[in-house]
């Protein structure tokens, strides 16, 4: 997976000069999970090859992976995070935004949030996930809406089916799978102390949140040995 080599601050940049030269950008969040199922299923891992504008790095494995390599990242450039910035952005400027995914009640107090937080940009269109990837309808209306982003949290790896199915309709938009952001923005999750952020130890606030996260949690330390068997090869 081609990692873009940039910041948080380059990669809003990027996103900015290709939105104000008309260029869309499909963006993906990648962590190890979405790494090893990509190397699994070479069907999700062309189709992030042949639509994904920006892969960013989202966990500190894949900066740990990337320096054993010797293909060092600047740093995390996290979904959520990213999320924020682009909201930020879009209320400056007066976007119009859709929100597909989560559960319903989930979907609507994110919806009550970002409207709260960001009163200046438009929120055009949301749903929930819960509808049929073959469902055209779903996907006539976000078309219909004409936003200039769409946030899909429908979790890996139907979040980047949908929008690569979205984005030859919506050209210039600004397409981003956020897995389970909205939970978060509508405080039904939390995320990690700052402090356990800085220390890169979000992963273990989650399963400590949620113990039965263990099985998700394995592909860390399966996808550092994938990274060291490279070495050798």
């Amino acid at each position: 997976m081609d990692f873009a080599k940039l910041n948080m601050q380059q990669t809003i940049k990027l996103i900015a000069d290709r939105t104000s030269n008309a260029q869309g950008t499909f963006i993906v969040t990648a962590n190890p999970e979405i790494v090893m199922y990509a190397r699994d299923h070479p069907e999700y891992s062309g189709l992030i090859q042949r639509h994904a504008d920006l892969v960013t790095a989202d966990g500190i494995g894949i900066i740990k992976g990337a320096s054993m390599l010797g293909t060092p990242l600047p740093e995390r450039v996290t979904g959520y995070d990213l999320m924020l910035e682009l909201l930020a952005d879009a209320d400056r400027t007066g976007k119009r935004v859709y929100l597909l995914g989560a559960k319903a009640d989930v979907n609507q107090m994110a919806v009550a949030r970002v409207a709260k937080d960001f009163p200046h940009l438009q929120i055009v269109g949301a749903r929930d996930g819960y509808f049929d990837l073959e469902d055209l309808d779903v996907r006539q209306s976000i078309i219909g809406a004409q936003p200039d982003i769409v946030f899909a949290a429908l979790g890996f790896p139907r979040q980047e089916q949908f929008l690569a199915a979205l984005q030859p309709a919506l050209p210039t938009a600004v397409l981003m799978g956020v897995g389970g952001s909205f939970d978060v923005l509508s405080g039904t999750a939390k995320r990690a102390p700052v402090w356990m952020q800085n220390a890169h130890l979000e992963w273990f606030y989650r399963l400590l949140k949620q113990p039965s996260r263990i099985g998700r949690m394995m592909v860390l330390p399966k996808f550092l040995v994938e990274v060291r068997k490279s070495q050798h090869r």
